[in-house]
């Protein structure tokens, strides 16, 4: 099954979210279906899956969302004399 990468987008206190690809390629999710033990904030980027919305005129869902990993920002060092 092919995974998607995409950012939150916004979140609300019952625990739903928007995962935002494109303005138009939009994602539900709720919370459970992230790792328990790490909190996603706004912009973080995440991979899913596909799956087909709840009820009809909904939004398809995101599945198995699990954050990607920020790449390490390399630094330059430089000596003082």
């Amino acid at each position: 099954m092919e995974r998607l990468v995409g950012s939150f987008y916004s979140w609300n206190e019952r625990g739903y979210a928007l995962i935002f690809v494109t303005p138009r390629q939009r994602y539900f999710m709720h919370i459970s279906d992230f790792p328990s033990d790490h909190i996603p904030v706004v912009g973080e980027k995440v991979s899913f899956n596909v799956a087909p919305p709840r009820k009809p005129g909904q939004l398809p869902c995101a599945v198995n969302v699990h954050p990607i990993e920020p790449t390490p920002i390399e630094t330059s060092s430089t000596e003082v004399a």
